[in-house]
């Protein structure tokens, strides 16, 4: 019965969505052709229960996590960190890559995904080969033991991960340049070390499941 909740509860949510997406961004026509075809890749393949069957193959206590930022707090995020295309995205856990495309097609940055689950990462490079989108590239790795490579903006949804989990993070954050930016969502990295990062700024976002703060973050 919770499946098929969660099957109707995340259709309808994603029609909504999608009518946004469809106003805002595909007056561009490049942009409706990647983002067309991303989804057309998933109309078999819900995202939800791909991640929810990877979860359950490898026995995880929470198999329900999945979640997508909607590519309107992408815009707001790329505003209000004043991405550049001489900036390098880097964003943890990156799902079907649908942000990291449209941050590389509006914003002509170079956009790094890591993602965990095999048939995103396959399908993410499938679509960036044939748009031929050289600056888009995606890691098939879990981000809490991944090498992580340099960036200049670092994206961290992460709400669900275990407090264990974001002190390991941190304290990879922390071998990074200093002035890198970070941008969590619901929580900031000062309540992990306050020492090791300053908060420039935090600003509400909305995601299907209501509004949070973002913190954006810069290391000391």
């Amino acid at each position: 019965m919770r499946q098929l909740i969660n099957v109707v509860k995340y259709a309808w949510i994603d029609r909504q969505l999608q009518k946004e997406v469809k106003g805002r961004y595909y007056t561009d026509r490049a942009f409706e052709k990647i983002d067309k075809d991303l989804l057309t890749a998933y109309i078999f393949k819900n995202p939800y229960t791909i991640s929810k069957n990877y979860s359950k193959k490898h026995r995880e206590r929470e198999i329900h996590t999945y979640g997508e930022t909607p590519l309107m707090v992408y815009e707001k995020i790329a505003k209000e960190v004043d991405l550049k295309p001489s900036d390098t995205f880097l964003e943890l856990g990156s799902g079907r890559g649908r942000g990291a495309f449209f941050l590389h097609h509006f914003y002509k940055c170079q956009v790094i995904g890591i993602e965990r689950i095999p048939q995103f990462v396959k399908l993410s490079k499938h679509l960036a080969q044939k748009h031929h989108l050289e600056k888009t590239s995606f890691i098939c790795a879990n981000m809490l033991d991944a090498n992580i490579p340099p960036a200049t903006v670092i994206y961290l949804y992460g709400t669900c991960l275990e407090d264990q989990d974001i002190h390991l993070l941190v304290d990879r954050f922390k071998t990074f340049p200093k002035k890198t930016k970070i941008l969590t969502i619901s929580y900031p990295l000062t309540d992990y070390d306050e020492k090791a990062f300053h908060i420039e700024k935090s600003f509400t976002v909305s995601f299907p499941w209501g509004e949070t703060e973002a913190y954006l973050q810069t290391l000391t």
